[in-house]
């Protein structure tokens, strides 16, 4: 049935499209009249701050700040509302303090629609209660404004909506090129730049750190002022105390531009940390959450957070328009006549039951036909509706037709030369650019040589008053000029104005100097209307389009057709005025900067066509406004009377652009310039006035066509009678009256037949589906519904649709989360705002629902860097797709996931097309080059359609469904093709034209293929750092020849991870792998006693070994009693020190056989039981002849035996001093220690920190911060000054074949927390009380705070063979071996057996905690914990 409200959108639809040209383009410049102020003091600022809590004091007026402030001392509260201009003039307001519950807070409130700021620094903290809800930047709370080329430098903290430069930027602000250098924190939408983003931001950078305010986040304050630090300390305090598992207390929505974006995000860039390890939702490097435009960006820093964690966005959400489902009426009627059906079998059944159900029955039949006559007379009268209006609508379809033919070519026209205008601007943005810098050479400033390059650098060396940096970049600036590359003139130019806003009044009066200043800032603006300028041209083609598709499909009565066309109009439409608009504010912004008294013709020019301008956006706004009353009404001068002002508007404009002409024309004829810079200026103005001239015909042929649509005779639609809307009340009325008759009939139906049950059951469940869609389509009526269903129109509106799309960025950060974690986006989808930990699902079983119409586009990203997740679903380019469309993107960065790991997509259920992917995949389960797994979408009722994508990977771990393609089978595979030896396309299986094998050279015959993909990459890495990299062809292959040098570490032997790479395919990463020094080989052979017969002492690692075998005897040697061969693996060292256990330790001489063959006696020494003997390489033969002893000697031996039998009877271990201890000691450390001396320790001082006490009694002050080190092959970390005796006393152990395995060390309070918390759930869950399940977790760990793990002295060390926490934990040899010996290296066991009533802690074998040599050895020997050491 065709309504007046699908009319009105068929011609709103047409009407929009004619007024098209109009829309384009229309910047309000900001009137430059009115009074000038002047800063020079803090109290003018104040005097400021309070005139402008009226909202129109500052209308009109310019603010120029001419010194450097400091607010020292002193409680901000924010200027509440600014609608002047304030330049800043490169000047820095400082010690910035804003506190309390100011919302919103930064150093302005409110920056209003004309406001701008320019040129500003401020460096601060801001920090407002983050109890409520709160907006907070730290320059701008709410910006409605312009922001240009603006600092900040501080803390800034909040609830939601916290930016480092604005809290929210309002959908006409825009935020250029301006920088924060900022510690962000907030629970919800936090950014560098902006919390929230509506409007534009474009070519800005974020140094800072956003939501890493934790213990353990390292965070860069070089540079911050004491109190910024202090304020940092105490936010990381509160953020211990309040630190809780609760998902709601987690940050959502956290980015390095913004952390919630609706707007446009252009060429921006972060290089800061955002976000915090495994903590956080939709947390990305340039935006957290986006359903705007995000184009051009970089992202450098690294990214860490839960779930949806992107290298460039952390959750990518659709564009979505709403329609409505149209088919109620019809399924009703049909359900109505199923159960009339199901009525009549059921009477027939029960005729022979009693008369009460045949009676009930009866009555439901009359009521059933009520009902469907009712449903019948609908019918009816919505067809003679229809009828009564076919005649206008087939009138108005003509009357459509006909406009759009008329339309057609004029659009033609407007689409060229849109085409021309933004051509022009990419080549005028160039030429104004080289114009600039040759005036700058050009002035007297620069002057010292001849030549303008010469210029440059003897001007760098200068360094006074900030020409260093002008000149510096001016080299930088043409050094672009000559590659195009845009993004490095942006930074030239962004040097150049910060070194000109430093220099002296005397210096910025030179003409020329101060021109080409004035021209850069024009032509930055002129970049940023060229990026923001070539949506246009697209979305005019996509109008174009739309509009042929809407004439023909309003000839022949399409409805389907015409809903999309009219979809594709409104949508372009609204882009271009979306455009439009962010163009506005920053072209106003370059019109400011241009100097009337130096150039009164440039500016004259810019004046004119300001006036020209003003008013155009609400002249067009107000012709949308009217369309909808011309449908329905009689009238059509107010469009006619807006259409004729916007036409006089269009003529001044023209006039406007031949005077902005003439004006760069006089600047052409400076000396300055040089004819090839001539040349391109005059290019690019011809081609803008093409361009205008093109346009100026489109909108004049505009108003002629509009001027005859309004002479027409108006649409007119009747409304639907009330007799329609009585009968559907009757039908209503009818079916409830069913649906109370079948109450009655169930409750005499509970005797009846098994038969009649069955009937029963089916017209009751008939009667609940008729009921349902009724009361459905009333609430149709006065609510659209809940429900949603999602139609994914991705690639149809790719061109003309810029919301919900991320463009042209790249990746270059390490990025590290659990689950749904891509290079370029964590998850395409629809965020649940409820719980962030779940999807959203379409779970609804209404039958009527909502439709949404959606786009979500990544096309033409590329991510570099590496992609790290916990969990599952993790990819490169994206880590779960649940909807929208992947296009023309490459990943080269490593993926590691569990489950569904992709080179592209990790799960997908959408589209990928025409992508790249040449990286190293690991996981467990379904690891795809492509895609790791394809789904069914909860959203779309999708799946994936993968289609031409390219790959060559490799799949470094994965045990289960591994695919070059794709790791499962779901989905639909068009011409894929990959370069593999080893795996198949999907799964185990390749496909012909689905999933294909194809040779390098193949692959490289392909279109559009990457030049990544034409060479390949070998990077070497130590400890993460990339030492060098190399490009190699397909199938090279190297050797340890080719390979750099090693990087040395203190301690450890290094080598390469693979010392032989044979036929390369793929990118490849060699590591460096380092190994602790082992000071000592032992030899495998033992004696009795189990002790090794042979230690070779010197520097080994890796795999190094000794083997030792014993020979007959050969030595031309009197009295040999024993020979050995000795071989080693050479550690560099041409000596070694052997150490030899004797048979029974007894005395004699060694010898050792020479090259020669012959055998010499060496000189020998003594080390506890071992005798030592150096000897020069690596393969050793040695003799041994025992001395021979006197009579009497044997005598006292005997004697001597009888007396250390008795002693072993006393004591069956060395006491720690004594000198068999010390022998002990000698034989089993392979280090150097102090050994302690044979008298008594003295106690040692209760004033050394390291004999800190912690337990339940004494708790760590709170402000407590030990200097920590990371271990290098476990992942703790310990006090700096107990490393290097842990390492020694490892190294010991080592060297006597024992192996350690550090099972703690270091813990914050958090984590301490944490422990005890899941210690205690745990205990719980096995049925204690939580009172029991505390006592009972306290006897083994302790509560926060009073743990000395939290010392980072501490340190849990277990057998690797053994690992467990148990009683099982003190037979190993590696703990009997530690207990015995730890006091050598300072350590004690903390918590040792038969203690526990004084530590109150139970026995633990494997607590050791460090406390110095003296210390330790006093205690050992004492037989002392620590606790009775300061008790006494």
């Amino acid at each position: 049935m065709k309504t007046s409200n699908h009319l009105l959108r068929r011609l709103t639809a047409a009407l929009l499209a004619a007024v098209l040209a109009l829309s384009i383009a229309l910047p309000v410049f900001a009137s430059d009249d009115g009074d000038t102020i002047y800063i020079n003091s803090v109290s003018d600022l104040l005097s400021l701050a309070k005139s402008c809590a009226y909202d129109q004091w500052s209308v009109g007026k310019t603010v120029i700040l001419q010194k450097d402030l400091s607010l020292e001392g002193m409680l901000w509260e924010p200027i509440p509302s600014f609608s002047g201009q304030f330049k800043g003039s490169g000047h820095t307001i400082s010690d910035l303090t804003i506190t309390g519950q100011y919302s919103p807070a930064g150093l302005f409130g409110i920056v209003e629609e004309q406001g701008s700021i320019e040129s500003l620094s401020v460096r601060g903290v801001v920090s407002v209660s983050d109890s409520a809800d709160t907006t907070t930047g730290g320059i701008v709370g709410i910006n409605h404004g312009t922001l240009i080329n603006c600092q900040f430098t501080g803390v800034v903290t909040g609830d939601s909506e916290v930016g480092g430069i604005v809290g929210r930027n309002e959908s006409e602000g825009t935020i250029d090129h301006s920088t924060a250098r900022a510690i962000v924190t907030g629970k919800s939408s936090t950014g560098g730049i902006a919390g929230y983003n509506l409007g534009a931001i474009t070519g800005c950078t974020n140094v800072g750190s956003i939501n890493t305010e934790y213990q353990e986040a390292s965070l860069d304050t070089d540079g911050f002022t004491a109190k910024m630090v202090d304020q940092i300390n105490n936010k990381i305090a509160a953020a211990d105390d309040d630190a809780t598992n609760s998902v709601t207390n987690v940050a959502t929505d956290t980015g390095g531009i913004a952390g919630r974006s609706s707007g446009m995000i252009l060429t921006s860039v972060n290089t800061g940390t955002v976000g915090y390890e495994h903590i956080g939702y939709n947390v990305g490097g340039i935006v957290g959450r986006t359903d705007g435009l995000v184009s051009g960006c970089i992202n450098q820093g690294r990214v860490l957070g839960r779930k949806d964690v992107g290298g460039i966005a952390g959750q990518a959400e659709p564009y979505r328009e709403l329609d409505l489902s149209k088919d109620t009426i019809k399924r009703l009627r049909s359900e109505l006549d199923v159960l009339r059906g199901l009525v009549d079998d059921t009477t027939g059944v029960v005729e022979n039951s009693t008369a009460s159900i045949s009676n009930s029955f009866s009555a439901m039949t009359s009521q059933m036909d009520t009902a469907i006559a009712a449903a019948r007379q609908l019918d009816d009268q919505a067809s003679d509706y229809g009828d009564e209006v076919a005649d206008e609508i087939d009138r108005a379809s003509t009357l459509l037709a006909d406009t759009l033919t008329k339309l057609e070519p004029v659009m033609d026209t407007g689409e060229d030369a849109m085409t021309k205008l933004t051509d022009a601007t990419g080549n005028l943005k160039w030429a104004m650019r080289e114009m600039a810098a040759e005036m700058l050479m050009a002035s007297s400033a620069l002057s010292k040589t001849s030549s303008g390059l010469d210029k440059v650098s003897d001007a760098a060396e200068d360094g006074r008053d900030g020409m260093s940096a002008i000149s510096e970049g001016i080299k930088q600036l043409l050094e672009s000029v000559d590659t195009g590359d845009d993004s490095a003139a942006s930074q030239a130019i962004s040097t150049i104005l910060t070194g000109y806003d430093s220099l002296s009044a005397e210096k910025k009066s030179d003409k020329n100097l101060k021109t080409g200043i004035e021209l850069l800032k024009v032509a930055n603006s002129v970049a940023s209307v060229f990026t923001l300028g070539s949506g246009m041209a697209p979305a005019m083609k996509a109008v174009t389009a739309g509009m042929g598709l809407l004439r023909t499909a309003s000839l022949l009565s399409n409805d389907s057709d015409i809903a999309r066309a009219t979809s594709q109009i409104a949508s372009a439409i609204g882009t271009i005025s979306t455009i439009a608009t962010q163009m506005g504010g920053i072209v106003g912004s370059a019109a400011k900067s241009v100097s009337a008294s130096d150039h009164p013709e440039l500016a004259a020019a810019l004046t004119k066509a300001s006036d020209a301008l003003d008013g155009m956006g609400s002249i067009t706004d107000g012709i949308m406004d009217n369309i909808k009353d011309w449908v329905g009404n009689n009238g059509g001068g107010s469009i006619k009377d807006g259409l004729d002002q916007l036409s006089d508007a269009s003529d001044k404009l023209s006039d406007a652009m031949d005077d902005l002409s003439d004006s760069l024309d006089l600047l052409k004829t400076d000396a300055a310039l040089t004819s090839a810079t001539l040349a391109h200026t005059s290019v690019a103005l011809g081609q803008m006035q093409d361009g205008l001239g093109g346009l100026t015909d489109m909108m004049g042929q505009t108003r002629d066509i509009l001027h005859w649509l309004n002479q027409q005779d108006p649409i007119k639609v009747p409304r639907p009678s009330a007799e329609l809307t009585n009968t559907k009340d009757s039908l209503f009325d009818a079916v409830s009256a069913i649906n109370d008759k079948m109450d009655d009939i169930n409750s005499t139906m509970r005797t009846a037949s098994n038969q009649l049950t069955d009937k029963m059951r089916a017209v009751t469940a008939q009667v609940s589906v008729v009921s349902n869609l009724m009361l459905d389509a009333v609430e149709e009526i006065s609510d659209p519904g809940s429900k949603t269903i999602y139609e994914d129109e991705s690639e149809d509106l790719i061109a003309s649709q810029s919301d919900g799309k991320i463009e042209n960025s790249i990746n270059r950060g390490t990025i590290d989360a659990d689950m749904n974690v891509g290079g370029i986006a964590g998850t395409m989808g629809v965020e649940n705002l409820l719980d962030p930990e779940e999807d959203n699902k379409d779970e609804g079983t209404s039958l009527l629902r909502t439709s949404y119409t959606i786009s979500a586009v990544l096309t033409g990203n590329i991510n570099e860097g590496s992609i790290t997740a916990k969990k599952d679903m993790v990819g490169g380019i994206v880590g779960q797709e649940e909807l929208g469309l992947v296009t023309a993107c490459e990943s080269y960065g490593d993926v590691t996931g569990v489950n569904q790991v992709g080179g592209i997509a990790g799960a997908a259920s959408a589209k990928l097309r025409s992508n790249w992917a040449k990286c190293a995949l690991s996981g467990e389960k379904y690891i795809g080059g492509i895609v790791g797994q394809g789904t069914d979408s909860d959203l779309t009722d999708g799946s994936l359609i993968a289609i031409n994508n390219r790959a060559i990977v490799s799949v470094l771990e994965g045990q289960q469904y591994v695919g070059a393609v794709s790791g499962g089978q779901d989905g639909d595979f068009y011409g894929n093709l990959f370069v593999s030896d080893d795996l198949q396309g999907i799964d185990r299986l390749s496909r012909v034209g689905q999933a294909e094998p194809v040779t390098y050279e193949t692959l490289l015959a392909q279109e559009n293929v990457p030049d990544s993909f034409r060479k390949l990459n070998l990077t070497f890495k130590a400890d993460g750092h990339i030492i060098k990299k190399i490009s190699f062809d397909y199938g090279a292959s190297f050797t340890l020849a080719d390979y750099p040098e090693i990087p040395q570490k203190d301690g450890y032997y290094a080598e390469w991870s693979t010392p032989v790479l044979d036929q390369l395919h793929t990118d490849t990463v060699v590591n460096v792998e380092y190994t602790p020094y082992i000071p000592s080989l032992s030899s495998s052979v033992t004696r009795e006693n189990g002790r090794p017969v042979f230690f070779v002492d010197g520097f080994f690692g890796g795999s190094n070994a000794v083997q030792v075998t014993q020979q007959d005897i050969t030595a031309d040697v009197h009295g040999v009693t024993e020979q050995w061969l000795l071989e080693f693996t050479d550690d560099g060292n041409e000596t070694h020190q052997i150490r030899y256990l004797t048979p029974g330790k007894a005395k004699g001489k060694v010898y050792v056989k020479q090259a020669d063959g012959s055998w010499h006696k060496v000189e020998t020494g003594s080390f506890g039981s071992y005798t030592t003997f150096t000897t020069t390489g690596t393969e050793v033969e040695v003799a041994f002849v025992p001395a021979k002893l006197p009579i009497w000697a044997f005598c006292a031996g005997g004697a001597a035996l009888l007396v250390l039998l008795l002693l072993r009877c006393g004591a069956d271990e060395p006491q720690p001093g004594s000198a068999a201890a010390d022998e002990t000691a000698a034989e089993t450390t392979a280090e150097t220690q102090p050994v302690p001396a044979t008298q008594a320790a003295d106690p040692p001082s209760k004033d050394d920190p390291l004999l800190l006490l912690v337990s339940r009694a004494h708790p760590l002050a709170e402000d407590y911060a030990p200097e920590l080190t990371q271990l290098h092959d476990w992942p703790y970390s310990i006090a700096a000054i107990a490393y290097e005796p842990l390492r020694q006393m490892l190294a010991a152990g080592r060297a006597e074949g024992l192996s350690f395995t550090v099972a703690s060390a270091y813990r914050s309070t958090d984590s301490q927390r944490q422990l005890f918390d899941e210690d205690v759930e745990a205990r719980v869950s096995e049925g204690m009380t939580e009172d029991e399940a505390r006592e009972e977790t306290a006897r083994w760990t302790m509560p926060p705070g009073c743990s000395e793990h939290e010392t980072g002295l501490a340190v849990d060390i277990v057998a690797t063979d053994n690992q467990r926490l148990d009683d099982t934990q003190e037979q190993t040899p590696e703990t009997i071996w530690l207990h015995e010996n730890c006091w050598r290296f300072g350590f004690i066991l903390r918590y040792p057996a038969g203690k526990e009533d004084v530590t109150g802690i139970d026995y633990e074998s494997w607590h050791y905690r460090y406390v110095g040599i003296e210390a330790a050895r006093y205690l050992t020997e004492q037989q002392l914990t620590l606790d009775e050491f300061w008790a006494s």
